[in-house]
C-alpha cells in the first residue's frame, strides 16, 4: 500500500474533526438533559452492554483510573440509573447493571448519535453511502 499524502491526512482531518463535533453534540444534549457528565454516559453505554461487567472492567475499557470509574458509577447509583450488586459466585465481586432509567438514557444518546449519522449519510447518494459504510467497517476493522 502507498502512504497516504500530507493533503489527503489533512482534509480527513477536518472532515473527522466535524463529524467529532456533530457526536459530541449529541452526546453534550443527553448529558445536559440528565445531569451526567460525558464519562457517565460511557459508563452507561459500556455496563449495557456488558451487564454483570465489574468497576475494573469499566476502568479498563474506558481507559479511566478506578477511583474515577467509582466516582461516576456512585453518581449514576445516586440518580438510579445504575446498580451495584454483589456477585453470588464471588462476594468480594461487585457486578454492574443499568436500571430503566439508566436504559432510558442509553436510547436517548444513541438515537441522538444516529441522528448525527443519518445527517452525514443523507449528504451522499445511495452508492456513495454503501461505499462510505464499507470504508467506515475496513477502518474501524483493520489493526491500525
Amino acid at each position: 500500500m502507498t502512504e497516504p499524502t500530507a493533503e489527503q491526512v489533512e482534509q480527513l482531518t477536518l472532515a473527522f474533526e466535524r463529524f467529532t463535533r456533530r457526536f459530541k453534540v449529541a452526546e453534550a444534549a443527553t448529558a445536559l438533559e440528565r445531569s451526567l457528565t460525558a464519562l457517565d454516559i460511557q459508563t452507561l453505554l459500556f455496563v449495557n452492554d456488558h451487564p454483570g461487567c465489574t468497576l475494573g472492567d469499566a476502568a479498563r475499557n474506558l481507559h479511566v483510573a478506578l477511583t474515577t470509574m467509582s466516582s461516576s458509577v456512585d453518581r449514576l447509583v445516586r440518580r438510579d440509573m445504575a446498580r451495584r450488586e454483589r456477585s453470588e459466585a464471588n462476594r468480594r465481586t461487585v457486578a454492574l447493571s443499568i436500571t430503566a432509567k439508566g436504559q432510558e438514557a442509553v436510547a436517548a444518546y444513541v438515537k441522538g448519535y444516529e441522528a448525527s449519522c443519518r445527517a452525514m449519510l443523507v449528504s451522499l447518494d445511495t452508492e456513495e453511502r454503501a461505499e462510505f459504510v464499507r470504508l467506515a467497517r475496513k477502518i474501524e476493522n483493520s489493526d491500525v
